[in-house]
């Protein structure tokens, strides 16, 4: 895992084209959402020192996917969350729940942050998986940005 950088861009776009990648979002990201995508990412390191990462194949250095910590309001409360989204064609051979793991890890062991959620629509049953191999549960469900969600979370105890 490493910081996403401006040359992430054209796998970024790829990944957020990708109707089975974007199917639990309301809509597939433009160029110009991309764009902002990352301004919104660059500006969390700048202001917390992480974010979102890009996760890379060690063997290979291919580019899979993003994983990472990042600031989120819910319910008026500001939260740490790991979120992750990779390339379909990288499904199911577990890169998900190891980066959330390394996640949740950082957070805990090195970040000192008590509390990590995740934010999954309750239809998002591979991704509610990865949250549970991550050792979250489902907290309480919310409507967060005008969509259902389950907030899954764990605390640095639980771990």
């Amino acid at each position: 895992m490493r910081h996403l950088v401006q040359r992430d861009v054209d796998e970024l776009y790829s990944m957020f084209q990708d109707p089975l990648v974007m199917r639990y979002y309301p809509a597939l990201k433009s160029r110009a959402d991309t764009d902002a995508w990352l301004d919104w990412v660059f500006a969390a390191y700048a202001k917390n020192g992480h974010g979102l990462f890009a996760v890379e194949r060690a063997s290979d250095g291919a580019f899979l996917g993003q994983c990472g910590l990042m600031p989120q309001t819910v319910e008026g409360e500001a939260l740490v969350e790991i979120g992750y989204l990779f390339k379909s064609k990288h499904w199911h051979r577990g890169y998900a729940t190891e980066s959330a793991i390394g996640c949740r890890d950082h957070a805990f062991g090195v970040l000192k942050i008590p509390k990590v959620i995740s934010l999954v629509r309750p239809e998002n049953a591979p991704s509610r998986a990865v949250a549970e191999r991550m050792g979250m549960s489902v907290d309480r469900s919310t409507t967060w940005r005008g969509i259902p969600h389950l907030i899954y979370a764990v605390d640095n105890t639980d771990a």
